[in-house]
């Protein structure tokens, strides 16, 4: 049955109001993200992500053959092959190795595939019992929930948690003890052991199986019956492919270079020991079966928006880096297939509708591309999935309504009901006068003419980060020209999945900006990335919009230009102390520009001393219209950010995207916090001689 949104609104409030799963994932997933960090210590990221990716991309167009090569090598060292082209039809392909192997007991390891296809509940119905023996999959198992990661099932579980469900003191040799007794006879009278594949190799007929407890050894060996569940987009061409996969998945996932174990599993348990002649089923099983799911795949494959999520090596890092999975946990975000990547694979294998609510829940910040070993566009997909889908909130529709109607929203009529929503702090964060009541075209013209473009955030809300960009240029001795009817880039639009209208303001604002000359320079790290990147996607890209995108450049850089080359135009005192400066990478600046040195450089330059923030959240939690739907979720993002600056000992916090900006500064306001939080063209312009 479809879920309400007031049903899922309330399961998201009861994660942000559980003390324990806070404490689970707020210890957790920082860890797993520096352990990742201490794992590619010894690899190169990029080398070994760009070799993972061309290999497995590689292999997309030939899966066919791949995966009939695989049947054929399987079947010639004795193992069985089925193809279940749907969840049904997987479920009943398994049942029914089961029964003929009378079994009571079904033993597995940790499979996501078997969850895709609710594999589970299917055997115990018809009376088998099935044991998850994976610790984590085990403990879920137990309480009765799904997993909550890919890789690190009860992630969001505490030991007291653990303790509480076996009856336990906390001490984690005794849970362990525990587990390990408990499982062991389960191993040893299982007749069918059923486990997943990391890869499944068509040059040998060879499934790879990658853990590190040592329960799928068990499993794969003691019962006489092994059945591996995949699905075919974890069919590759070679063994080299797969030691390709091994640089990267565990160092992605865990942090490990290279986990406990790995198993490489070709056919059957046999033995020629016996008078010389081969003998199937000495110390392991004697039937090797491998199921292959189809459930979806194939249609992902042939969406050329979709077909690298094919490629995707289940490491889970993407969950690990994205600050909305830390925030609520992985039973919100995501169905069965949790994480970012669980949004793009849950429509094909469960449906769109299973998937519309927890899309909401992602803010676009690209952490997760930035961290996949295969650089999967998932930012780009999930707002694939954003635009086929129809539900939306009706405060969001408004928003998008008005923010669509540039005449309208300029004057700010419309806006203060939505954006009350998005700042809850008194009245909504209109400013007193915009930017274009307050912006100082003209000028000596030294230089030449250089033109604003100031964001529609910008000119509603942040008008000062406007004012100093144009003081900026000025001092600098630019004519400034302000095109009057410009408004937005498309971006709040386009992020919510509506790209009709977000390319229809970006055609706008081409026409706005065309004929004015010059740079272009915009104080809006996200606007200059939608403009110049995104709106291609969204239909629109035109000679006439590719030659104003050429000449548009984000504050940072151009800034940084004018001060590497004129520094005469900031003064401070040499030897005076530096003003110490927290400063926020925004998502779009750090992960979508490659702008990292660059703001602080401009910082250093005009005068100030800048402190890196540590990681609690990179993400403000901002997100656009991401805060239409997830206030709550925002405002945790942004506690974190605020946790961050205090660690610092900072009393400004410097960022160049408007949005974080104004979303910090009233999480601030809302806690009663002393702190300054300015655009770093603010602070420049504090500084100009």
């Amino acid at each position: 049955m479809r879920e309400s949104r007031r049903h899922f609104q309330r399961r998201v409030q009861e994660a942000l109001d559980n003390p324990r799963l806070q404490q689970a994932l707020t210890q957790s997933m920082p860890g797993l993200r520096e352990r990742r960090l201490q794992g590619f210590q010894s690899l190169d990221f990029e080398s070994g992500r760009d070799e993972l990716k061309r290999r497995r991309r590689a292999n997309l167009p030939h899966l066919p053959e791949l995966l009939d090569q695989f049947r054929q090598r399987l079947e010639a060292v004795g193992g069985q092959f089925h193809h279940a082209r749907t969840a049904a039809e997987a479920r009943a392909i398994v049942a029914e190795i089961c029964q003929r192997a009378g079994a009571g007991i079904v033993t597995k390891s940790k499979s996501m595939a078997t969850e895709e296809i609710e594999l589970n509940h299917h055997l115990e119905r018809l009376g088998m019992e099935v044991v998850e023996t994976d610790l984590g999959e085990y403990i879920v198992q137990r309480l009765g929930i799904r997993p909550a990661h890919l890789i690190a099932p009860a992630v969001h579980l505490t030991v007291e948690d653990w303790a509480e469900e076996l009856g336990t003191s906390t001490d984690k040799e005794e849970i362990l003890a525990h587990a390990r007794q408990e499982l062991r006879q389960k191993f040893i009278h299982a007749s069918v052991g059923i486990s997943g594949a990391n890869a499944a190799i068509a040059e040998t007929g060879t499934v790879m199986i990658v853990t590190n407890e040592g329960n799928a050894d068990l499993t794969i060996t003691l019962p006489p019956v092994h059945i591996a569940v995949f699905g075919i987009d974890k069919v590759i061409a070679s063994l080299d492919d797969a030691v390709a996969m091994l640089r990267m998945l565990p160092r992605s996932g865990t942090g490990q270079l290279i986990s406990t174990y790995v198993n490489w599993v070709t056919g059957p348990s046999r033995s020629a020991d016996i008078g010389g002649v081969l003998q199937i089923g000495a110390h392991g099983p004697r039937e090797m079966h491998c199921v292959v799911i189809d459930n979806g795949r194939s249609e992902m494959l042939a969406d050329p928006v979709f077909e690298d999520a094919m490629t995707c090596i289940r490491c889970g890092a993407c969950s690990n880096a994205c600050p909305a999975f830390m925030a609520v946990g992985g039973h919100q975000f995501g169905h069965i297939y949790t994480g970012p990547i669980g949004l793009v694979l849950t429509p094909f294998h469960h449906g769109l509708e299973a998937d519309e609510l927890p899309l909401s829940l992602c803010t676009q910040c690209n952490a997760c591309q930035e961290i996949c070993p295969v650089d999967i566009p998932l930012p780009r997909q999930i707002l694939e999935h954003r635009r086929r889908s129809h539900r939306k909130t009706l405060t969001k529709r408004a928003l998008l309504e008005v923010w669509s109607r540039p005449q309208l929203a300029r004057s700010g009529l419309g806006l203060a009901a939505p954006l009350s929503r998005l700042f809850p702090v008194g009245p909504a964060p209109l400013a007193a006068k915009p930017f274009r009541s307050l912006v100082e075209t003209g000028g000596a013209g030294d230089r030449g003419p250089a033109t604003i473009f100031a964001s529609c955030l910008v000119d509603r809300m942040l008008p000062e980060a406007g004012t100093a960009l144009n003081r900026i240029l000025a001092a600098a001795g630019y004519r400034v020209e302000f095109p009057r009817d410009q408004w937005c880039c498309g971006l709040i639009c386009a992020n919510a999945g509506d790209f009709e209208r977000g390319a229809r303001l970006s055609r706008d604002l081409t026409a706005s900006l065309a004929s004015s000359p010059g740079p272009i320079v915009t104080p809006s790290a996200s606007c200059f990335g939608a403009f110049t990147m995104d709106a291609e996607d969204w239909g629109e890209r035109s000679p006439e919009s590719a030659e104003v995108a050429s000449r548009m450049i984000d504050s940072t850089r151009f800034v940084l230009r004018l001060l590497e080359e004129r520094p005469d135009l900031v003064i401070f005192a040499p030897g005076a102390a530096r003003p110490r400066v927290a400063y926020h990478d925004s998502c779009q600046t750090k992960r979508q520009l490659g702008l990292v040195a660059e703001p602080r450089r401009v910082l250093e330059l005009a005068g100030y001393e800048v402190v890196d923030l540590p990681d609690i959240s990179n993400c403000c939690g901002f997100g656009g219209t991401f805060m239409l739907d997830w206030p709550e979720v925002a405002d945790r993002m942004a506690e974190w950010k605020l946790q961050a600056v205090d660690e610092t000992g900072c009393a400004v916090l410097a960022s160049d995207n408007p949005g974080c900006l104004m979303h910090i500064q009233a999480s601030a306001r809302r806690r009663g916090r002393d702190l300054r939080v300015a655009h770093v063209l603010e602070l420049v312009a504090e500084r100009l001689a």
